[in-house]
Parts: C-alpha cells; sequence; structure tokens
C-alpha cells in the first residue's frame, strides 16, 4: 500500500469509526497491513478480522467490511457481504479493479471521494442511510387515493 493510500485509508476509517457503533471489522486483502491493524488497535474495536479474499467459506459477520484496493472482487462477492454478513461496507476502488464504478452504484454504493493522483476511489454502502423514508412514499401520497375502493380497473 502506498504511503498516500495508507494515509488516507486511515483518514477515512478514523471518521467512519468516530461516527458508527462498530465493535468488530473485517477486512479483505492480501496485503501486509501491519500498519492498519496498529492503528485500528487503538480504536475501541473488540475484534479486527484480515481475510485474502471472499470465498463459498466465508461466514463472518462484522459491523464493518472494508474492502482494499488490492481485492479483485466481483458483483456477487460483495452482494454476498452486503446481504449476509455486514450493513456497512467501505470499498476502495482503484484502476486496477476489474469491477467498474458503474457496478458499485448499481449495488447501492455512494461515492465518497476521488483522490486522481494516485487513482484511488473510497465508496460506502450503509444500510442505515441508504433508503431514507420518504415522506410520500404512502398510501396518501399514491395517485388519486381519493378513489380507492370507489372504481373497478
Amino acid at each position: 500500500m502506498s504511503n498516500v493510500t495508507e494515509k488516507l485509508t486511515k483518514k477515512f476509517l478514523s471518521d467512519v469509526l468516530d461516527t458508527e457503533d462498530c465493535n468488530n471489522i473485517s477486512i479483505i486483502s492480501s496485503k501486509d497491513l501491519s500498519s492498519l491493524v496498529l492503528f485500528l488497535k487503538d480504536r475501541s474495536l473488540k475484534e479486527v478480522f484480515i481475510q485474502p479474499r471472499v470465498g463459498e467459506d466465508i461466514n463472518i459477520q462484522a459491523d464493518l467490511y472494508v474492502f482494499m484496493d488490492d481485492v479483485d472482487s466481483s458483483i456477487s462477492d460483495i452482494g454476498k457481504v452486503k446481504n449476509l454478513l455486514s450493513q456497512k461496507i467501505i470499498y476502495i476502488f482503484s484502476n486496477n479493479n476489474k469491477l467498474n464504478e458503474n457496478d458499485l452504484l448499481k449495488l447501492g454504493f455512494q461515492k465518497e471521494f476521488e483522490y486522481s493522483k494516485v487513482g484511488i476511489s473510497f465508496y460506502t454502502y450503509n444500510l442505515k442511510t441508504y433508503n431514507n423514508k420518504r415522506e410520500w412514499n404512502n398510501p396518501k401520497g399514491w395517485a388519486n387515493p381519493e378513489n380507492f375502493n370507489k372504481f373497478r380497473w
């Protein structure tokens, strides 16, 4: 991990951990993450899991999953984590990923920021903020509610 990428990752993780209630974190990466683990040790985390990839046997539920920029994940890998293992995900996207940015947007991720000098972008998914309740999304806000049960269409 380059120094710039490492600093950005630590800063972004620090911001997320300050705002979210996370007891454990799972990181998907095959890099040497010793400095990141030391950084996370100072946080109030109970457990940190590091896995080289998302596979068939992955079953660790965590408050936060982080996909590092060296991981080549598929849409189904991210979907498995999103639907079964965690409600909060950070995906560090680099130009070398086989996914494209539209794939992440289709899965409900939001682009937080991009650092074009090193070619990485940070995307997040949080189930709590993904689909905010809308005032109009109720029976009273539907088209012609005054005609309900009056006419048969």
